[in-house]
């Protein structure tokens, strides 16, 4: 065990519910908050004559079909990491980093069709299109950048080896909030530029 190590008290029954329930409550409020925004979206395409509005090229489908499978193999090794680490087994830091690379490849490729976007004019401001991609891409990234942030701190505790089978709650928690983000994600994907 390194000097560096914090030792792991374990986690009582009581504060795994507690926890879950309470990562239950706060996905739900931003699941409240995404439909709302949805509904808005199903609102102003409604009063469209047609969608996407004539005239406007839809951002790179193949850039963001591949972020989305980047973001959904995230969620896979996300799923084996915490599992690993529940049981104590070697690869939770291999598969927890390999996590945290392709959340950074997806934010990369996410920055990657706004900038396309900007670069070829399409700005905000440009239109009913521009302004709906824009205002639902940033929400999401907001929440990108969130799991970004505990997807690092787990990588650094675990680094320190403050978690393991004895202490899974962080990590479970940063996980169902990171699968949270793949789903509205895909949600956004196939909103945007499938229907």
């Amino acid at each position: 065990m390194s000097d560096m190590a914090i030792p792991m008290p374990e986690e009582t029954q009581r504060s795994r519910v507690n926890a879950s329930f309470g990562m239950a409550i706060f996905i739900g409020s931003w699941a409240m908050a995404f439909a709302t925004l949805f509904l808005s979206l199903l609102i102003l395409r409604h009063r469209q004559p047609a969608w996407p509005p004539e005239g406007v090229a839809l951002p790179s489908f193949s850039m963001a079909l591949t972020a989305t499978l980047v973001l959904m193999a995230s969620s896979l090794t996300l799923h084996r990491a915490v599992a690993l680490g529940k049981r104590g087994q070697k690869g939770f830091a291999l598969f927890w980093n390999a996590t945290l690379v392709l959340a950074l490849v997806f934010a990369a490729m996410q920055t990657w069709l706004w900038l396309d976007l900007m670069a070829s004019g399409r700005l905000p401001r440009s239109g009913v299109y521009e302004s709906v991609f824009y205002g639902l891409t940033w929400f999401h990234a907001v929440h990108v950048a969130c799991g970004l942030v505990g997807l690092i701190w787990i990588a650094a505790g675990i680094g320190l080896r403050r978690y393991g089978p004895l202490r899974m709650i962080p990590p479970a928690n940063i996980g169902v909030f990171w699968h949270f983000v793949d789903v509205v994600w895909i949600v956004l994907f196939v909103t945007l530029f499938l229907i």
